[in-house]
């Protein structure tokens, strides 16, 4: 009787530990919307996964497979035509996810109207939110931004980074008060959500250009490769940015001098992990 009552003892904590471990993971939930096939409408029937948050005669949801970049289907939301709307009214799906160790998230989506005319963002965007603040949306400045942004991304701020679950939401959302609506459809497509982890959770160091972990021989022979060449000034080897002119780089000794300082050197968290062990006596 003892020895089974250790047993379910033993299996009860191991449990624990393992619900434990799991709790700090990001795992999206049906990230990209495969798991229920068509929904005609997402009020009445939630994606697995996600939470549905819905202005009721605004804006509809659904998932389809007119496009697509994982799998056969995608979430699209759809503006109503001549409804009246308050300044941010939105449709958003969400759901709790841990972020300690997440680097970024990334997304696919696209944007479009129903009459091919241009989307204005002064009127309605698609937005990434976490814990219902705006982290990421489409760069307004341009008068039209319909297209499909694949590979989009989001680089988690250390705040997250708490080990407490955080709301993150996926939304189109209406900017402006309009009595009569807009003539038009105002639609995006939200698909291939992701958590990426990067070096263990630890991110990439500056001139880990080829992004194996490690600053080493491979990255500066990149460095050489651009040396003394102009380079858009989000390029990935522009370290130093004071230098930078109208959006341009040079790269040189600053960009060097950044790659030097981590020479041979692993990310941050893998650099505690091999301190631990030499601590530890392995």
């Amino acid at each position: 009787m003892m020895r089974n009552l250790i047993a379910i003892g033993a299996t009860m904590l191991m449990l624990f530990a393992a619900g434990w471990v799991q709790a700090g993971v990001c795992e999206i939930v049906n990230g990209s919307f495969e798991d229920d096939g068509p929904i005609d409408d997402i009020i009445a029937q939630e994606p697995n996964g996600w939470d549905v948050n819905m202005p009721s005669g605004k804006i509809t949801g659904k998932t389809e497979a007119s496009w697509s970049t994982d799998g056969n289907f995608s979430l699209l939301f759809s503006s109503q035509w001549f409804t009246a709307f308050a300044a941010r009214d939105a449709g958003t799906v969400s759901q709790d996810v841990f972020l300690d160790d997440v680097n970024e998230i990334t997304f696919d989506l696209k944007l479009d109207t129903y009459s091919g005319l241009g989307w204005d963002p002064n009127n309605a965007t698609a937005v990434v939110m976490i814990d219902d603040e705006v982290v990421w949306e489409p760069n307004g400045a341009s008068s039209d931004i319909r297209g499909e942004y694949t590979g989009q991304s989001y680089a988690v701020e250390d705040k997250y980074r708490d080990g407490e679950p955080h709301k993150l939401s996926f939304s189109l959302r209406i900017n402006i008060d309009t009595e009569g609506g807009f003539f038009e459809f105002y639609r995006v497509w939200w698909d291939s959500i992701e958590c990426v982890i990067y070096c263990d959770g630890g991110g990439f160091l500056a001139g880990d250009f080829n992004r194996d972990c490690y600053v080493d021989a491979s990255d500066l022979q990149q460095a050489a490769d651009v040396w003394l060449l102009e380079v858009e000034s989000d390029d990935k080897h522009n370290l130093f940015r004071d230098d930078d002119l109208a959006g341009f780089g040079t790269i040189n000794f600053f960009d060097l001098a950044i790659l030097a300082d981590n020479w041979l050197h692993r990310s941050y968290k893998e650099q505690q992990e091999v301190s631990a062990v030499e601590i530890n006596g392995y």
